[in-house]
C-alpha cells in the first residue's frame, strides 16, 4: 500500500507569475517564502505559505522559454491556468514508486532519488489528478534545485481570513469506484456521503487521507445533463475544485469586494443549532482553479456543499 506521510503542497501553473502571486498574496493572504528562476528546466517558481496551522503551501509555476514543459502544459489547456499537481510526502520514495508500478501507474516525471510524479486515479480513467511524490526531507517541487529565501510583507489590505485548506474535489464517473481503488491503493478512509438520490445532478463522498488534514471530495453526475458529467466530458477526472475555511464570514466576503473579486451561489444553513455559510469564486478570478469558501459557527457543522455550481 502507498503510505502518504502528508499533504503539503498544491501547485498550479499560471503564464503570469508575478499577477498570480499578487492575486494570492493581496486577496488570499498567502505569504511568498521563496522564489525560483531556472531557465535550463524552463521554469520559474514562488512557494507560498497558506495561513493556518497545518504547514501547507501553494505553488505557482510559470514556464521560462518557449520550450517549458510548462508552457506546453498551458498550450494544451487553451492558455489558461489551473491546477497542475498535489504535493505530497512518503516515508519511503523506492517503496512507493513500487506501489505505483504496480497498480499500472505511469510515472510521468521524476527527478532520481528525490521526487516522482503520476496520476493516482485508475489508469484506465485518463490522467486524473496529477500526484508529485517526494521523500522525507526533499522539498523538491518542479526546478526549484535553486529556490531562495525571499521575505514578504505582511498583508496591507483585506483578505480571505483563511483558516486551512479543507479539501481538494475530484470528478469521477462512479464515486465508489474511486474511493475504493484510493483504498486499496493509499488507505484513504471513507468518512462522508450523501445518500444516492439526496441532490438532484450528483452525490458525494469525503475521504480522510491518513496522515493529512486535508481531505479528497469525489463528486458523480446524476440524471440527466449533470454539470459533473460536462466537466467529465471537458476535463476527464480531474481535479474540480479546492475547497478553503475562513475564520470570519463577512471579513472573507469584504475582503472579495475590496479586490473587485464576485463570489456566486452563496448558501447558508443551520444544523444542531449552529450556522454554517459557503460561496464559490470563479476560476477566471482565482488562477484557474474553482475555490470554494465555507464558514461555520461550530466546527463540525458544514461538512461539505448540498450544491455545487457549474462552471463554464
Amino acid at each position: 500500500m502507498l503510505r502518504i506521510y502528508r499533504i503539503d503542497h498544491v501547485a498550479a501553473v499560471a503564464p503570469d507569475l508575478d499577477k498570480q502571486v499578487a492575486l494570492l498574496e493581496g486577496l488570499f493572504g498567502f505569504r511568498r517564502t521563496h522564489a525560483w528562476d531556472n531557465p535550463s528546466a524552463g521554469v520559474r517558481g514562488v512557494r507560498l505559505q497558506v495561513p493556518g496551522t497545518a504547514a501547507h503551501t501553494w505553488v505557482v509555476l510559470a514556464p521560462s522559454g518557449a520550450d517549458s514543459s510548462l508552457q506546453a502544459w498551458l498550450d494544451e489547456h487553451g492558455g489558461r491556468p489551473g491546477l497542475h499537481h498535489v504535493g505530497a510526502e512518503v516515508p519511503d520514495l523506492d517503496a512507493a514508486v513500487t506501489v505505483l508500478e504496480g497498480h499500472g501507474l505511469k510515472i510521468t516525471d521524476s527527478a532520481p532519488g528525490r521526487w516522482v510524479e503520476a496520476s493516482l486515479s485508475p489508469p484506465e480513467h485518463g490522467p486524473g489528478v496529477l500526484w508529485r511524490l517526494r521523500g522525507p526531507g526533499n522539498l523538491a517541487m518542479l526546478g526549484d534545485e535553486d529556490a531562495q529565501p525571499v521575505s514578504a510583507p505582511e498583508p496591507t489590505g483585506r483578505v480571505l481570513g483563511i483558516r486551512n485548506i479543507d479539501h481538494i474535489c475530484q470528478a469521477f464517473h462512479d464515486r465508489d469506484e474511486l474511493a475504493d481503488w484510493y483504498t486499496e491503493l493509499a488507505g484513504f478512509v471513507q468518512v462522508w456521503r450523501t445518500a444516492d438520490d439526496e441532490i438532484p445532478d450528483m452525490a458525494d463522498l469525503v475521504l480522510n487521507i491518513p496522515g493529512s488534514s486535508i481531505c479528497w471530495e469525489v463528486i458523480t453526475g446524476r440524471g440527466e445533463d449533470s454539470f459533473v458529467d460536462k466537466f467529465l466530458a471537458r476535463s476527464g477526472a480531474a481535479a474540480h475544485h479546492v475547497t478553503f475555511e475562513v475564520a470570519d464570514w463577512d471579513a472573507a466576503l469584504a475582503a472579495c469586494a475590496a479586490h473587485d473579486v464576485p463570489t456566486f451561489d452563496d448558501e447558508e444553513g443551520v444544523k444542531d443549532g449552529a450556522a454554517w455559510k459557503h460561496t464559490f469564486i470563479h476560476p477566471k478570478h482565482a488562477g484557474g482553479v474553482l475555490v470554494q469558501l465555507f464558514w461555520e459557527e461550530r466546527p463540525g457543522v458544514w461538512v461539505r456543499s448540498d450544491k455545487i455550481p457549474p462552471v463554464n
